[in-house]
């Protein structure tokens, strides 16, 4: 067994291929992996680590090849990633051909043919047969793309990834150059390479690397750090009186998390798989009193982070609130900036009233964004950064201001931007099932109601209902399609009931009495109307609209917030 360091560059250069055995199971990966793949890559991009970025181990095995033929290996472990990005390289070559054509055959040649091979010995990486036909067809460019056909998840992959590359903006919003990432990819992208010899059973080291027994976390590796750091007769009070309790608290995959956003809050960056490594290099230059100092100043910290991620730990029920609305929202991205708010808090004279405001600008910032369709990659650089941006003094304003900056990568919408996303972004299709609750919510608390209705378990209901029956397609019109297209998920097109099946896709005449009966102040208004159709979407969504701005306030003016 042989291991080395190799670039994505060095695995798939010359004449090879990896061979995906039966045993393997087929392509499986989906969104998530795709997704967190390619927030590394950015990251990488952005940051430009001196070390890369390490990806894992591809352990293979020697096959026997034909004499001047590729040299073969069988894949033990790594197919999905060596899979991956292959068809990553592949929507990177086709991106790059759109400028110059000759990008296809050269890229073909680096990374992915073997041009004097023929058959299946033709490509470097040869999957399972279940994923054959439809991975070949990315690589030699013919893959289908009938949309009415459910797509496999190799093409959905390479679909993903031209997408991906061609959206992708850098931190002043600027596209990123497609040519940018060709080194990145194939020089920065580093993984271990494990050659098995020929005495190596490949099948039991399959079975080994795949066997339910569970690594080491990032937070063992920490707890073990910690501890090992301290003389014998220290470490169990340690551990029972400070690492213990913080971990029943948070519990192993938060306290994984509170050492990252923790670190992150000092205004540098870490990667999740970094978090032990990055902790060991900042400790490591402590004596054992100053390594137990530093662990129970961290348990105290993460009682400030128990808060964020279970807000009814926070005494204050105006924090607590706004705790609870950005959780549903999903925000984990602002937590390195709201550990900072809490852990200095005292120290900058930040009473929770105030706390409690600077987190109202963050989740207008969201919400705005959200409506105006600026993608979400970067923010959490932006709210680590913020944490070195924000002067003593009134933080309430210091924070508006900086949010304020007329960047384009952290471009808060300003209330036109923000009135015209409202009209038209279809945020049915466009969020998350909470954060689309939340807005909703929102529009029917804000009223303050002295007996306001009890909104939970209630689910957004289309009015004009998401597939067409003929009655609504006569009430649309001739363009009923095209105008159903762009209202249906419209923000004027929704609201909350509890009786979403029932109401379905029946015609407004008999939703309309349901609606007229409803606790839900805005059902009530909406039954008012007599029919419903593109006028009544369009106006309600204007009047929203209205609402929308106040509830949810914007930057500063220009001349203010420079």
């Amino acid at each position: 067994m042989h291991a080395e360091e190799k670039s994505l560059r060095q695995l798939l250069g010359g004449q090879t291929q990896y061979v995906v055995p039966l045993f393997q199971r087929p392509y499986s990966w989906e969104r998530g992996e795709w997704l967190t793949l390619w927030n590394d890559i950015l990251e990488t991009y952005l940051y430009d680590p001196p070390s890369g970025h390490f990806l894992g181990s591809i352990v293979a095995k020697s096959l026997e090849s034909t004499p001047g033929g590729a040299t073969r290996f069988v894949v033990i472990d790594g197919q999905q990633r060596l899979t991956t990005l292959s068809i990553l390289i592949a929507a990177l070559r086709d991106k790059l051909s759109e400028a110059d054509p000759k990008d296809r055959e050269r890229l073909d040649d680096l990374c992915l043919i073997n041009r004097y091979e023929s058959g299946e010995q033709r490509y470097k990486i040869l999957p399972t047969q279940t994923d054959r036909d439809s991975f070949f067809g990315i690589i030699g460019n013919t893959a289908s793309t009938d949309s009415g056909v459910e797509q496999p998840l190799v093409r959905r992959a390479y679909d993903f990834f031209l997408n991906s590359i061609t959206r992708s903006t850098n931190d002043d919003g600027d596209p990123i150059e497609p040519r940018d990432l060709e080194p990145l990819i194939l020089d920065k992208l580093e993984f271990v390479s494990i050659a098995l010899g020929d005495t190596d059973n490949e099948h039991r080291i399959f079975e080994s690397l795949n066997a339910k027994g569970a690594p080491l976390t990032q937070a063992d590796l920490m707890r073990n750090y910690f501890l090992m750091r301290v003389p014998l007769d220290q470490q169990s009070d340690l551990y029972e009186e400070v690492w213990l309790p913080m971990q029943e608290m948070l519990g192993q995959k938060h306290l994984v998390d509170f050492f990252r956003y923790q670190h992150m809050s000092s205004g540098q960056f870490v990667r999740q798989g970094d978090i032990y490594q990055v902790w060991r290099r900042n400790l490591e230059h402590l004596d054992s009193q100053g390594v137990a100092d530093k662990l129970r100043e961290l348990a105290g910290y993460a009682r400030f982070y128990k808060r964020l991620i279970d807000p009814e730990n926070e005494p204050d029920t105006i924090l607590r609130e706004q705790l609870e609305r950005l959780n549903r929202w999903g925000s984990q991205t602002m937590y390195p900036f709201a550990l900072w708010l809490y852990e200095g808090a005292d120290g900058r004279g930040v009473d929770r009233t105030s706390l409690a405001k600077v987190l109202q600008f963050i989740e207008s910032y969201l919400v705005r964004r959200l409506f105006c369709d600026i993608e979400t990659a970067g923010l959490n650089r932006f709210f680590m950064e913020l944490t070195q941006q924000i002067p003593p003094g009134d933080i309430v304003q210091a924070t508006r201001q900086a949010l304020s900056q007329p960047t384009l990568r952290r471009r808060w919408p300003n209330d036109e931007e923000f009135a015209k996303g409202l009209l038209t972004y279809p945020l049915y299709e466009g969020s998350r099932a909470e954060q689309r609750r939340l807005v909703i919510e929102t529009f029917e608390t804000d009223r303050q109601h002295k007996e306001p209705a009890e909104l939970h378990g209630l689910t957004v209901e289309h009015i004009m209902p998401q597939q067409l029956t003929d009655e609504w397609r006569e009430v649309l019109g001739e363009n009923a399609d095209a105008t159903h297209k762009n209202l249906v998920h419209t923000l004027g097109n929704l609201t909350l009931t509890g009786y979403n099946s029932e109401l379905s896709n029946k015609p407004f005449r008999e939703k309309r009495v349901n609606f007229a009966d409803s606790n839900v102040v805005m059902n009530r208004e909406i039954a008012e109307e007599a029919s419903w159709g593109p006028e009544q979407i369009r106006s309600r969504t204007e009047h929203l609209a209205r609402r929308a701005i106040e509830i949810w306030p914007g930057p500063l003016p220009p001349e203010v917030a420079s």
